[in-house]
């Protein structure tokens, strides 16, 4: 088994077009990363495959932990610290303390957000991929085009990554 990771790009905020676009390419699996994720854990990729071999039969999204995140299920800590080495120590706890754990949040009433998609290319062709134009909202737009299919959504309870998600803008006035 493979998966594609991809952060895909497109200019003038077209990630939907970028995301459609990767999965034209992507043979099985494909993660889709934002730009600003920080993969802390050496073992990442095994875990991932681990919940796909766990989950993957009826899997249509999974995602994993984070810091500075929208969506409660997946915030782990509290996105104010920006020492790594703290976020180091969380993604080996988690990792530790939750081997082989993924939780199925189909029916949670949360959209997953989109920093961190693992998905099946039929699941992304099956249910239209997204619209080409679609940037803030693409996440959910996919979350709920997997629910609607049937497909189950899960978290890797034992990945937990850096998000910088507006860490840039902390202090700006913009």
């Amino acid at each position: 088994m493979h998966i594609d990771v991809r952060i895909p790009w497109e200019p003038g905020r077209r990630l939907g077009f970028a995301c459609n676009r990767m999965f034209k390419t992507v043979e099985d699996w494909g993660l889709i990363l934002d730009w600003d994720v920080t993969l802390l854990n050496i073992n990442w990729y095994d875990i991932c495959l681990r919940a796909i071999e766990k989950v993957g039969h009826d899997a249509g999204l999974i995602s994993c932990l984070t810091n500075r995140i929208g969506c409660p299920l997946q915030k782990f800590v509290s996105g104010d610290n920006d020492n790594i080495a703290d976020h180091m120590a969380t993604a080996k706890a988690c990792e530790m303390c939750w081997p082989g754990e993924v939780e199925d949040v189909t029916d949670k009433p949360n959209k997953l957000s989109g920093m961190f998609f693992l998905t099946r290319r039929k699941i992304w062709d099956a249910v239209g991929g997204v619209p080409d134009d679609k940037f803030i909202g693409m996440d959910n737009y996919y979350h709920d085009r997997v629910k609607e299919a049937g497909y189950r959504i899960y978290i890797m309870k034992d990945l937990y990554v850096f998000h910088n998600y507006r860490r840039q803008w902390k202090n700006d006035k913009h």
